[in-house]
């Protein structure tokens, strides 16, 4: 071992610090005994105290000296011991108590309530604000001086004023004064958009050769606002190819004249904080879409609008960005409680607005950026449409959330589906646009069930794959299948292999698969990673609700058509159908039941847990009320499953939780079902724990088609005993009413 690695391998001699001045002008170790250290009373020295100097970093100067030393004597420095001022129970003690004079222990509210202070008219002259550490360095007019000149109101801004009552300028500037409740925005940025790293990558468009079919939507009482989702085309043109219903305030928005509202910033946050926790469709799962994609977009996109003042901001961005103020806004118009200032009516008023401007946006973005010169990221778009179809679903909207669906649909196989290579991004808002479309479907009982040309076609063509199947055959050819989907058609098949959950789905399939139609396992999936719920899950669901469609118009097929022998065939073909589905639904969930719980002591797993469920528990009366329509007294024990598991829900959520209520479609569905009084108070009990913590429209929605679901049933059974049990389906189709669930 040479000398240099002896040297160095060798312990370096621990220095002390804060020795007294003589035993550090001496490099000998200090004892640092106060007032006068031992070693200097041993050698007869006089102890020349000890410093308690704070030092600070050198600047460059000073280690530029280090390195070329003068000699001693010459502009030489003295600097002490770095040491603390206060102990640690004293520094303790003062963060205890300017975080006690902080208001509800926030630092957000305490800067907002200085700001609203600093603008009282009202507040004495005299009068220091200071909440906590924070204090406003006030300069108020001289006496004479305010009483000759009133206050400029489009220099305040008073959140108790409806929002009709506040100057356009005030109202929808640009605003710094909370830009320090937002997150850091350095945690937002999206490097792989700034490098081009995730650039749209060229494909096939489908353009012009989409095939016609027809959706039923809602009456409309204007034809000016007539959805174009009765179109029976996906046209070539521009103009005409999206069903997205504009707004019915117009706005202009050559040159961004209406700019965004000053509460922006505090919405934002509230978004993120207290918004996202209660729409999550399956709760407790951290990393939503919405923190993932939507958020950060919207906070670069009002960065631009603001600070920059970048004038080539895409609608499809600004689509998302006042959406996501409206969710917040709303959420705050049903809660007052949640904000710091202004009032319901406020905020009400301020959702109209951002939402028209979302929608304005959006159906500019559909029709002017979709194709060159000027096209918008496909992420962006397909990103804003699910958003304004979220908003749609929680302000019970109908409408405009059927339009909205279908206009993704529209988007995902014009500009989605033919990608060579779909990027992580746009695989996430495929699985988000799934979720929405299958949940959504599964209780959308509005279609025009009269059989088309299509349909009987399209019946025919599955009869006869069903007969090849059986004779061996595997080579169907046909033509592709590129119409956007309505739920009333069942994909023609060469065999059962989609009905089989035991084989694996290759990545083809498994990417173009947006409805799942396929129920085989996917290994790429994301349904677990966004949702916490298996893919197989949601495939079943798909199945089901396809099924059910099919078979109630094939019995409309069936009383109308002269040929009953094609008919009966097609019936027989899905009477074998569904006995395989049910095998395989009954199968997941006694596979699902046979896994032992977790601890219950884990609170990050033991709720979802029992959610999930409550969800398998409901699929299972999903399928026999829709399929085989049983009587729902033969279901009670899966009703009491359902009521049980979102019990056990609600009591291991942790005290003071924000996580959400989750989905209220296996309630709904429960609920629809149950026949005595003690269950469904039970029913009504839960139902009311989750609209408490959000007060959304699905849950006033599905308590009103209970309630009536109820009434009916009760006059059925005491009318007469020969008749068919009503169901949920009964009355909203005689109302005209779609549970939007998801």
């Amino acid at each position: 071992m040479t000398a240099s690695r002896q040297s160095a391998s060798r312990t370096r001699r621990s220095h002390t610090l804060g020795g007294c001045n003589t035993c550090r002008r001496r490099h000998v170790k200090c004892d640092q005994k106060r007032p006068s250290c031992q070693m200097c009373k041993v050698m007869g020295m006089v102890c020349e105290g000890f410093s308690d100097e704070i030092r600070w970093m050198p600047s460059r100067k000073h280690q530029q000296s280090h390195r070329n030393p003068k000699p001693r004597g010459l502009n030489s420095t003295k600097h002490g011991a770095r040491r603390h001022l206060y102990t640690e129970q004293s520094r303790l003690s003062m963060s205890d108590a300017l975080g006690a004079e902080l208001v509800s222990g926030s630092i957000d509210a305490s800067l907002a309530e200085i700001d609203v202070k600093s603008r009282d008219p009202e507040r004495p002259m005299n009068e220091d604000i200071v909440i906590g550490p924070f204090a406003v360095l006030d300069f108020p007019p001289a006496p004479e001086e305010r009483s000759q000149s009133p206050q400029d109101p489009a220099t305040e801004m008073n959140h108790d004023l409806p929002v009709e009552d506040l100057p356009p300028d005030d109202l929808y500037t640009s605003s710094l004064t909370r830009m320090d409740a937002l997150p850091d925005l350095n945690d937002f940025l999206q490097w792989s958009d700034i490098f081009m790293l995730g650039s749209e990558l060229p494909g096939s468009f489908f353009q012009d050769h989409f095939k016609s079919q027809t959706y039923q939507t809602f009456p409309h009482r204007d034809e000016d606002q007539t959805s174009t989702a009765h179109e029976t085309a996906l046209a070539s043109s521009r103009n005409e190819i999206w069903s997205t219903v504009p707004s019915q305030t117009p706005v202009d928005l050559n040159g961004l004249s209406v700019g965004v509202p000053s509460d922006a910033p505090f919405l934002l946050r509230h978004f993120q904080d207290q918004v996202i926790p209660r729409i999550m469709a399956v709760p407790l799962i951290e990393k939503t879409p919405w923190k993932l994609l939507n958020v950060p977009s919207a906070l670069v996109t009002y960065t631009d609008l603001t600070f920059m003042g970048s004038q080539s901001i895409s609608h499809a961005r600004q689509a998302n960005l006042y959406c996501l103020l409206a969710c917040s806004a709303m959420h705050l118009s049903l809660n007052p409680s949640f904000g710091i200032v202004g009032s319901a009516e406020h905020w009400k008023q301020l959702t109209d607005r951002t939402y028209n401007l979302a929608k304005d946006h959006m159906q500019r973005s559909l029709k002017d950026e979709t194709y060159e010169p000027k096209k918008a990221k496909y992420k962006d778009q397909l990103m804003a449409i699910c958003a304004l179809t979220e908003f749609a679903v929680l302000s019970g909207q109908q409408q405009d959330a059927r339009c909205y669906m279908v206009d993704a649909e529209r988007l995902l196989r014009l500009r989605g589906l033919p990608k060579r290579n779909i990027s992580q991004k746009a695989r996430l808002l495929h699985h988000v646009y799934t979720w929405l479309r299958i949940v959504g479907e599964s209780t959308y009982a509005l279609h025009d069930y009269t059989p088309h040309e299509s349909f009987v076609k399209n019946i025919n063509r599955h009869s006869r794959c069903e007969r090849l199947a059986a004779n061996g055959h595997t080579d169907m050819g046909g033509e592709s299948d590129l119409r956007l989907d309505d739920f009333l058609r069942i994909q023609p098949r060469p065999s059962d292999s989609d009905l089989n959950i035991d084989e694996p789905k290759d990545d083809e399939i498994g990417l173009h698969d947006i409805h799942l139609l396929d129920s085989r396992q996917f290994s790429g999936t994301l349904y677990r990673q966004i949702y916490g719920i298996p893919e197989t899950w949601l495939s079943l669901v798909s199945q089901t609700t396809r099924l059910a469609n099919v078979m109630e118009t094939l019995k409309v097929l069936r009383s109308t058509s002269k040929s009953r022998e094609g008919v009966l065939e097609a019936l027989d073909v899905l009477q074998r159908r569904s006995a395989r589905l049910e095998n395989m639904i009954c199968s997941f969930k006694h596979s699902k039941a046979s896994n032992p719980a977790p601890d219950q002591a884990d609170i990050s797993v033991a709720p979802h847990h029992h959610f999930i469920r409550a969800l398998d528990s409901a699929l299972v009366i999903f399928f026999y009320r829709r399929i085989r329509q049983v009587h729902p007294s033969i279901l009670e024990g899966h009703i009491d499953d359902v009521i049980s598991a979102l019990q056990d829900f609600n009591a291991s959520l942790t005290e003071g939780s924000q996580t959400g209520p989750g989905t209220v479609w296996p309630l709904f569905i429960a609920g629809c079902e149950a026949m005595t009084s003690v269950r469904r108070e039970s029913i009504l009990s839960l139902l009311e724990a989750g609209e408490a913590k959000c007060q959304f429209a699905p849950f006033r929605t599905a308590r009103n088609v209970m309630m009536e679901v109820w009434n009916c049933q009760d006059d059925n059974s005491a009318s007469s005993q020969r008749d068919s049990i009503p169901s949920w389906l009964d009355v909203v189709q005689r109302r005209r009413i779609w549970p939007m669930l998801c």
